[in-house]
């Protein structure tokens, strides 16, 4: 009996645990409220706490989407100037 509550115990814990589904980075650059929600997770949130090794395992694919905006959002804004500075007026 002695040697089976050890066990139990630990697979009790293991059953407890559940499995979180990351977002891809295509999903979080197209659903904006979804990435906030996973920054916040990654940067405050439960996620923040995590071994480093963890923590890019859940929080990989939202920095990608971040940068990938970023440069989104940056090309827009230079592309914006360059077709105004090149419109005859």
């Amino acid at each position: 009996m002695r040697k089976f509550l050890p066990l139990l115990a630990l697979g009790l814990i293991c059953a407890c645990q559940q499995q979180v589904t990351v977002p891809t980075a295509s999903e979080l650059i197209a659903n904006r409220p979804l990435l906030t929600e996973w920054r916040a997770k990654c940067d405050t949130g439960e996620y923040s706490r995590l071994a480093p090794a963890r923590k890019s395992e859940l929080c990989s694919t939202t920095q990608e989407a971040t940068i990938s905006i970023a440069e989104i959002e940056a090309g827009k804004k230079a592309s914006d100037f360059f077709d105004a500075n090149t419109k005859r007026r």
